[in-house]
């Protein structure tokens, strides 16, 4: 298999430096005046938020309007930004492009323009480089090197084990990618939400990278669930920084969720993974909010009932200033994203009001975190009920949802294809195993015959199962129950002094989440309806888990730093990296430490490299691919291309005969047949190919009926090659995969339906 490594670096490096001009340079440059005397974690918090709260609701309207394309995004983007410069500069802009103007046209009558341009350059640079130098960041590097180089580190490495398996097998590897993918082209094309209304958060910030930088919407999927996990651990690290005191700590959090993280969909671009850093953002703020001292309205003329019923004094800047704005748009983008990161986000804010209690109903505190959080779902929902007033149903998610509020079964469109199938190939109809096995394990507690010791301990057992086989395994299971327990114990201590009692609720937040999370993860078990499938559910409770592990670690570290000798506190923040060292082989030593993840491989690395290799070597619509749907979107921009299954059912006389008009037709036919639910992967063979081949326009056929397609087109490529020796010949062979390329008279396209099975075939 070919690995092409320069080309996939090359990628990596284009999509990673579009996803940083989208998501920080441009609002730093636009936003310059107001993030300027704001913390580093505020200014990177801000530019996320805003950047994806802008782009997505832009692309919703212009979609929703049916004027979305790339002109308009373009021209929205900078009528949007030229808007706010002008609302925070000091209105003389226009004054200094006229006098700019009238420079450069008095340089230009005087015959010295040349001249001009160059100095003016000279000095813009000049200037450049004294502020880019005196950039108070450098200042903080300098202070915080170890910790910077630490991060720096963990960013490099995340990067390197997220896109591990794509630079060997460069393809998508999870099967519903390629549906996300047809949705972003069909955006492109015009279309909103052409498989019906769904959160479409990713989609919009995948096809704003597309459509502006012009990137191949393959590659960026590729490499976008890589950029956004590490965006995901540098939140963590701000949240962390947030609730624990020792220098590194945090630095450690974010190092075992670096090491032990086992879930493959963080690697990949899928809307709950992508939208799991807005979660982490909304523990941000709301933690920031409740940390912060804020005193209730009163006036004195009120009685006591109308001071209870005073709500709108406190939804003002008082109350609601630009990180509670924040905070509703985390939880706008939570919706945005994914229904079930959404779920994630409404169990941690659960956890953290929980934990602050009685604080929380006070009403300076209650009345604008509610009213965020209203407006923020307000902002998400809007443009999705306005779509459906218009007309556009609900995806065939929508059905999950309801039928889990029903309580009923859902088993989608697989067991729908299966049975036509079935029903064709004249075989009986036979239940989806995996569905079956699904059913025999629904579980019936009957807790009304247990002690409450027995229940604790069947609860305990069935959450500590979800964290040994979801999850970490046993021992590292265990230990996230001790620290849990023993954080609990630390957390009661903060809680009875005042300077450190918003700490105390912090770690019992964390616990909550981690608890409800390993209960949802085994609800099944528990016989409880199972909202979340466990596999999902380990997806929320991953990225807090070296937050946990972390909990008695900050309390040691809390009761040790109480003595502020300038030379102690310097011998705790060396200390407290070695805990960092320690966490590192401690989860190497236990066999902690994560493999790379299992890989799915969708298509071969052949089909992308002849595909970009053809891009580049033949004019535009001058041919034609015959291959399997992954190809699909990849070939309509510059070409045509033909499923591969409609061919060889053609081929075989089963519908209208049909012809390519295109002067090059090239055929990807695997010789090794990378999947196949019924075979296996297998050789193509004759006796696959004698087998008959139920067309059911559908890209299932791939799955199902795979050896059987590859296997006909393989050996009908090879009685072209008899027949046609001139024009019919290979254009790349290797031991798995082979492609031909046929070149024809676009005014007498060859006839290609023929007998290519030897008579005793079958």
């Amino acid at each position: 298999m070919i690995v092409d490594t320069n080309a996939y670096i090359i990628s990596l490096i284009k999509v990673v430096i579009a996803c940083l001009i989208r998501d920080f340079l441009i609002p730093l440059f636009v936003w310059r005046r107001h993030l300027k005397t704001r913390s580093y974690g505020y200014r990177f918090w801000f530019c996320l938020l805003t950047q994806a709260s802008l782009q997505i609701n832009l692309v919703l309207l212009l979609g929703f309007l049916n004027i979305c394309n790339r002109f308009t995004i373009l021209a929205g983007n900078i009528l949007i930004y030229s808007l706010i410069i002008w609302n925070n500069s000091d209105k003389k802009l226009l004054r200094r492009m006229r006098k700019s103007a009238g420079d450069l046209w008095n340089a230009y009558k005087e015959e010295r323009l040349m001249r001009y341009m160059a100095r003016r350059m000279r000095e813009w640079l000049r200037d450049l480089r004294r502020k880019v130098r005196s950039l108070p960041v450098w200042r903080y590097l300098r202070k915080n090197w170890v910790e910077a180089v630490l991060l720096a580190g963990l960013v490099i490495y995340n990067i390197w084990f997220l896109t591990h398996n794509v630079m060997w097998y460069h393809s998508y590897l999870f099967s519903d990618i390629p549906v996300h993918q047809s949705w972003i082209y069909e955006l492109e094309h015009g279309t909103l939400f052409s498989d019906g209304i769904y959160p479409f958060g990713m989609h919009a910030m995948i096809y704003i990278i597309r459509i502006v930088f012009r990137l191949n919407l393959r590659e960026i999927l590729l490499y976008a669930g890589a950029y956004q996990t590490v965006i995901l651990m540098i939140g963590l690290y701000l949240l962390a920084k947030e609730i624990f005191q020792a220098k590194f700590t945090p630095v450690a959090a974010v190092l075992i969720f670096s090491f032990m993280l086992n879930q493959g969909r963080y690697s990949a671009s899928l809307p709950q993974e992508m939208g799991m850093y807005t979660v982490i953002g909304l523990a941000y703020f709301m933690i920031r909010y409740l940390h912060t001292d804020k005193d209730k309205f009163v006036m004195k003329s009120d009685s006591k009932l109308r001071s209870f019923f005073r709500i709108n004094s406190y939804i003002n800047r008082r109350y609601i200033n630009s990180e509670a704005i924040l905070l509703m748009l985390c939880v706008a983008l939570v919706i945005a994203y994914h229904f079930y990161t959404a779920i994630a986000a409404i169990f941690l804010v659960i956890s953290i009001g929980l934990a602050y209690i009685p604080k929380i109903f006070q009403k300076q505190y209650f009345v604008p975190l509610l009213f965020c959080g209203m407006m923020g779902a307000v902002i998400a929902v809007l443009p999705l009920a306005a779509c459906r007033v218009k007309g556009i149903p609900f995806q065939e998610s929508m059905e999950w949802a309801t039928s889990v509020i029903a309580g009923e079964e859902w088993r989608g469109s697989d067991m729908d294809y299966q049975a036509k199938l079935a029903e064709a190939q004249g075989r009986k109809v036979q239940e989806d195993s995996a569905f079956t096995e699904e059913k025999k394990e629904k579980v019936s507690v009957d807790y009304s015959a247990m002690t409450p010791m027995e229940i604790l301990r069947y609860y305990y057992v069935a959450i500590f199962n979800f964290g040994l086989l979801a999850m970490f395994g046993g021992s590292a299971t265990k230990l996230m129950f001790l620290c849990m327990l023993l954080g609990l114990l630390c957390a009661i201590l903060l809680l009875l002094q005042k300077k450190t009692r918003n700490y105390g609720h912090d770690y019992i937040a964390l616990m909550i989440n981690m608890i409800i999370l390993c209960t949802v993860g085994a609800a099944q078990v528990l016989g409880l309806v199972e909202l979340v499938a466990a596999a999902r559910a380990s997806t929320f409770a991953e990225p807090f888990i070296g937050l946990i592990y972390m909990l008695p670690v900050d309390f040691i570290f809390r009761i040790l730093g109480r003595w502020k000798n300038r030379y102690y506190q310097s011998f705790l923040n060396v200390l407290s990296l070695s805990v960092c060292g320690i966490a590192a082989v401690l989860i190497i030593k236990m066999g902690w430490y994560h493999a790379f993840f299992d890989v799915n491989q969708a298509y071969y690395n052949e089909s992308e490299y002849l595909l970009r290799h053809i891009r580049q070597s033949y004019k535009k619509n001058t041919y034609t691919i015959v291959s399997p749907t992954d190809e699909y979107y990849d070939v309509l921009d510059c070409g045509y291309h033909t499923q591969l299954s409609k061919f060889m059912d053609m081929v075989n006389g089963n519908q209208k005969e049909f012809t390519f008009p295109t002067e090059y037709v090239f055929f990807f036919i695997e010789k090794r047949v990378l999947q196949d639910y019924t075979y296996g992967p297998v050789e193509v063979d004759l006796k696959y190919a004698a087998m008959n081949l139920v067309y059911l326009e559908n890209s299932q056929d791939y799955y199902f009926q795979r050896a059987i397609i590859e296997s006909q087109a393989y050996y009908w490529a090879q009685k072209m090659q008899q027949v046609y020796p001139l024009n019919f010949k290979v254009f790349y062979e290797d031991d798995i995969y082979v492609a031909y390329i046929l070149k024809q008279n676009t005014y007498s396209p060859y006839n290609l339906q023929m007998d290519y099975l030897p008579a005793d075939a079958g």
